[in-house]
């Protein structure tokens, strides 16, 4: 059912949190130009059914959370087949594309034109970069292969702009952890079958494949992805989806305490945006520190028990299943208790976790026991990038939410950056009996606790930055929100634990 007036049900508002905003020039434009309101009100038509409507001109920020079902599942889907085709692909390659698009030419789109105009363009982009690979992989040119790998990371550092902020935003506000981590488990999904179906079907290689063969199936690979993300750029550009303006954008934290809202604090994005700023630095350390263990993990493994290396894929395979399963698990979680609690243990799990590598490389020579921690350790890295990205947006509003985007999107060239320098300490130490990845480890240590680490342990422990993640109770928002009329009847959506 569309919109309905304000004075329907006995003069009553009966949209919670959608009737907080002021009816001025600030609130009353609500749609952008790439929506179009439907003649027929629902799916199908039916003037009956409460269902969100497509072509509503309601904001993002304006669904409640039954409203925000269909168009969040949309872009899950795209989460979803995303994460297919990095996983089928292992465009963890393309991280070094994470330097350049979120602060040009993506934040720029992304900030112009909205959500669904980011989403086709990064589809496209994305899907270039897989065709340049075929003509690369003919001529067996290895810059070329970087090349094709830069422009795909392009085009996945555009759609992940938006992508994230769109799941995060779009439904009531004290959700925006426990969305992106579901949506995120879908691409967690999609990432675990992908590699499955490329050793076994897609890309399978055996004794008696030669180089070339083995080539030309990647190229078809590469060639179909492509395909695959013009056809899904197409659906994009007829499914219009609830877009955000900046204005929408300047009332995100309403149901935060009086402080949060400060316009002083809204003035400058760097200097006062703390929070923000330590997630980026936690995004660039996380990132770093799952590039390398995603890398360096299968040696991990076969220095302790050459026996392991045939079974090396299956227990990778199950350590990215317990990342989504992870994932999943702590999304639902946060819909019961707060998503900073989770945020703090799974950090200091990861903590404890690389810790204990580290010295189980020293102590024991059981392969099962480092095998076991290495599973484990993927498992608390699951809520880890969605519950970052969120949570350091908290306490932004208006254009500042959008930048903010780009800049955590920024964070991720951190799995550019820090292999290397991995790889240079190893290097360092292989000579002195083998000890190089041992000693190496412990940077993996190093960017846990600097990085997320660090951050969780702020925002549990110091009360400015608690004091913007924790809402307030539904009896609060009454007593401030009733005596200037702005707010009548229920309070959807609204955490009646909250602090």
């Amino acid at each position: 059912m569309g919109p309905r007036s304000p004075r329907a049900n006995g003069g009553q508002n009966h949209h919670g949190l959608d009737s907080w905003r002021h009816e001025d020039s600030v609130g009353s434009a609500h749609h952008s130009e790439f929506r179009q309101p439907s003649p027929n009100p629902g799916f199908g038509g039916d003037p009956n059914n409460n269902f969100y409507q497509l072509h509503s001109s309601k904001s993002a920020v304006e669904l409640s959370a039954y409203e925000s079902v269909a168009p969040v599942a949309i872009v899950t889907i795209l989460f979803f087949l995303w994460g297919f085709a990095s996983g089928l692909l292992s465009v963890s390659r393309t991280n070094p594309g994470y330097f350049v698009g979120p602060l040009t030419f993506s934040g720029y789109i992304f900030r112009h034109y909205g959500f669904r105009i980011t989403f086709i363009v990064g589809l496209v982009i994305y899907g270039v970069g897989c065709i340049v690979f075929w003509p690369c992989g003919v001529l067996q040119t290895y810059p070329g292969f970087i090349i094709s790998n830069f422009i795909s990371g392009l085009g996945v550092a555009t759609i992940e702009v938006a992508a994230n902020l769109f799941v995060a935003i779009c439904g009531p506000p004290e959700h925006w952890e426990a969305r992106l981590n579901l949506s995120q488990g879908a691409q967690a999904i999609g990432n675990v079958f992908a590699p499955i179906l490329a050793d076994k079907v897609i890309f399978r290689r055996d004794e008696r494949s030669s180089n070339t063969e083995w080539l030309i199936s990647v190229q078809w690979g590469y060639l179909g992805v492509a395909f695959f993300d013009f056809a899904l750029a197409l659906f994009f550009w007829y499914v219009p989806l609830p877009e955000c303006k900046d204005a929408d954008l300047t009332r995100v934290n309403r149901w935060r305490p009086a402080r949060s809202l400060d316009e002083k604090s809204q003035k400058r994005l760097v200097g006062k945006k703390a929070l923000l700023l330590i997630g980026v630095w936690a995004q660039f350390c996380y990132t770093g520190a799952q590039e390398i263990i995603t890398v360096n993990g299968p040696n991990l493994i076969n220095i302790f028990s050459p026996d392991y290396a045939n079974k090396t894929n299956t227990y990778l395979w199950s350590a990215e299943g317990l990342l989504a399963f992870g994932r999943l698990a702590g999304g639902v979680g946060m819909f019961y208790f707060p998503a900073r609690w989770w945020y703090l243990v799974f950090a200091s799990g990861c903590v404890v976790t690389s810790t204990l590598l580290v010295g189980l490389q020293y102590t024991t020579t059981n392969a099962e026991a480092i095998i076991a921690l290495r599973m484990l350790l993927q498992f608390f890295e699951s809520i880890l990038f969605p519950t970052i990205f969120a949570i350091s947006l908290r306490g932004l509003s208006g254009r500042n939410v959008k930048w903010g985007a780009s800049w955590q999107v920024l964070g991720v060239c951190g799995g550019a950056v820090w292999p290397p320098i991995y790889q240079a300490i190893r290097n360092r130490y292989e000579p002195n009996n083998g000890v190089g990845s041992r000693v190496a480890w412990v940077l993996v240590v190093v960017l846990f606790s600097v990085g997320p680490g660090l951050q969780a342990f702020l925002v549990n422990f110091k009360p400015s930055w608690k004091h913007k993640l924790d809402g307030l109770s539904k009896r609060k928002l009454r007593e401030r929100y009733e005596s200037d009329g702005t707010i009548g009847g229920r309070l959807d959506g609204v955490n009646d634990h909250a602090a």
